[in-house]
């Protein structure tokens, strides 16, 4: 089995500073690829800043024989993910590869949620996405070669009770995902992951929440059966196939969960039609409910387009 290869590959990953992040830079950097190890070095929560998570993932990189250089913006403004991107230029030349893994977690059942909690989230993974993608797009698309990963999460596409404001957010990366995988030209592969592992930052801080220990006492018994898949390795294999030249496909989601790979699809099911000018009253809809929710035969539209396809295909058009 040939090793996959990232000799003068360059890769941006932010939250690069322990737990995944951290997997994801040495799996990439042992395979020869030149790292942006982007930290803020707040807690958990997205507080406060420090250089050293970042500065112990480069230096961990460089004494194993790689390159890497340490950076600690924020993903949240414009002007941070400009600079993130300028770390890679400035010092490799290029940019070919972008994890977006930067997270930050404010955990309370919806009731109790305030706006702060919100904004904290939402700017950090939704516009976080946006500014530091955007960029680096850019130059993918001068370049000629692009692999952008959107980190979402199962708390957004499944659900997980008290992180509504995670979950939507984890939810807003395959929307952005489906949009630019049909803007890209074919030389850009954007796809989504959704990772589960336990381990957050080397070290961690002293108030940090650990969202990992939180899952597994929700996961309860469940658990117990797939721990020792739950290492940030298991992850950082998937992710870099997605980065890897080998990877063609793009608007895929992956999920990866206690050693076990699958893609995730959202599917149409075939429901009914209704063909001319007259629309059905809701009571008619209410006898046709077990046609419409039927789950047995469906299709995975990849656009807009191809759901207006599938409405042409049931009309026999």
């Amino acid at each position: 089995m040939d090793k996959l290869d990232f000799s003068g590959r360059v890769a941006v990953i932010t939250g690069a500073g322990g737990g995944l992040g951290r997997a994801y830079c040495l799996a990439l950097a042992a395979r020869g690829a030149a790292i942006v190890v982007n930290d803020l070095g707040g807690s958990t929560r997205g507080e406060g800043s420090s250089s050293e998570y970042a500065d112990r993932v480069v230096e961990e990189i460089r004494a194993a024989g790689g390159r890497a250089v340490a950076n600690y913006d924020t993903v949240a403004t414009e002007a941070g993910g400009a600079a993130i991107v300028a770390a890679a230029t400035d010092n490799f030349g290029r940019i070919d590869i972008v994890i977006n893994n930067a997270g930050n977690q404010r955990n309370v059942r919806f009731g109790e949620l305030t706006e702060a909690d919100i904004d904290a989230v939402y700017a950090v993974h939704v516009k976080g996405a946006f500014f530091v993608t955007q960029p680096a797009y850019r130059l993918m698309c001068r370049q000629g070669y692009g692999r952008i990963i959107l980190v979402s999460s199962q708390s957004g596409i499944f659900g997980n009770p008290i992180r509504s404001n995670y979950g939507s957010a984890k939810t807003a990366m395959i929307g952005l995902m489906n949009v630019i995988a049909q803007e890209a030209p074919s030389c850009i592969s954007i796809n989504c992951l959704f990772p589960n592992a336990i381990g957050g930052r080397l070290g961690g801080k002293p108030g940090d929440v650990r969202p990992d220990a939180e899952f597994l006492a929700a996961a309860g018994a469940r658990s117990v059966h797939f721990r020792a898949g739950m290492d940030p390795a298991f992850v950082a294999s998937m992710a870099t196939y997605l980065a890897s030249e080998k990877c063609t496909t793009s608007q895929n989601m992956y999920s990866v969960l206690g050693g076990k790979y699958s893609r995730i699809f959202v599917g149409l099911t075939r429901g009914c039609v209704y063909p001319g000018d007259t629309a059905p009253s809701a009571e008619e809809l209410a006898s046709q409910m077990a046609q419409i929710d039927d789950m047995t035969r469906f299709d995975v539209p990849h656009s807009g387009l191809d759901e207006m396809d599938t409405v042409v295909a049931a009309l026999g058009k």
